[in-house]
C-alpha cells in the first residue's frame, strides 16, 4: 500500500492519513511514514530493511562469546535474559551468541 500511495506523489503526512483510516490503532507513527516516503522518493523500491542494513553490532565479539559460554558452563540454566543483563547487551545479540555462534539449543529465555 505504502508504495502505492508513493506512486501518486503524496506527502507523508498524507500518506499518514490514508494509512490510518486502512490500519487504524495499529498504524505506525507519522515519522515513520515521512521515512518511508523519503525512502521510495530516493528511490527504494521496498521499505523493509534490507539485510547489513544499519549500524554492525558492537555487542557480538569473541570476547562476548566466551563470556557467555563461560556463563553457560557455570550454570546451565542461565537464561537469555540473564545473559542480556549481566553482559549489557541486547536481548537478540544474547541469542545471537547462543543459538548462532555457540550452536546451543537448550537455553531459556
Amino acid at each position: 500500500m505504502r508504495q502505492f500511495l508513493w506512486a501518486e506523489i503524496i506527502t507523508g503526512a498524507e500518506m499518514h492519513r490514508r494509512m490510518s483510516v486502512q490500519y487504524g490503532d495499529s498504524v505506525v507513527s507519522q515519522q515513520i511514514a515521512y521515512e518511508w516516503n523519503e525512502r521510495l522518493r530516493n528511490g527504494c523500491t521496498s521499505i523493509k530493511n534490507e539485510e547489513g542494513d544499519g549500524r554492525p553490532s558492537m555487542s557480538i565479539t569473541d570476547a562476548n562469546t566466551q563470556q557467555v559460554f563461560g556463563m553457560i558452563l557455570q550454570n546451565r540454566w542461565v537464561t537469555i535474559d540473564e545473559v542480556a543483563h549481566k553482559l549489557q547487551i541486547s536481548r537478540g545479540s544474547a541469542y545471537e551468541i547462543i543459538h548462532n555462534r555457540l550452536a546451543i539449543c537448550r537455553v531459556f529465555s
